[in-house]
């Protein structure tokens, strides 16, 4: 499978989702302007996975700041790999958040009372 990598700039995310190394993640912030556009390909690339996945599969999302679409889309993106949990496979989700950004832990917290899968949160600090 096809290692899908898209570069982050100012308004887009960092996504790397591969499966031979075992690394999927999403890492920046998430403002495009067309969040549909911007997140079809990791759409197209969930829906191949979830084919023929790993036994094991931990997502990294590691977001300074998202809006209110992007929101929605992180949403379904976990709710993709939800599914996994039901044919039995090993999910989980890290989620990394500024250690005083209360309002992200909060919206990991939230995804995470939406789901089945395990949530570890993950402070960092920057500097």
């Amino acid at each position: 499978m096809r290692t899908l990598y898209i570069k982050e700039d100012e308004s887009t995310p960092i996504i790397i989702m591969d499966k031979d190394q075992n690394i999927f993640e999403i890492d920046g912030i998430s403002l495009p302007e067309d969040v549909v556009t911007f997140y079809e390909p990791l759409f197209t690339w969930i829906t191949d996975y979830l084919k023929e996945p790993n036994l094991s599969t931990n997502l990294t999302i590691k977001l300074s700041y998202f809006n209110t679409s992007s929101s929605k889309v992180i949403l379904e993106i976990l709710s993709m790999f939800d599914e996994l949990i039901q044919r039995g496979l090993m999910v989980s989700t890290s989620w990394h958040y500024l250690e005083m950004d209360d309002d992200m832990l909060a919206s990991g917290k939230e995804f995470k009372s939406m789901l089945k899968m395990p949530f570890h949160f993950v402070p960092y600090t920057v500097g």
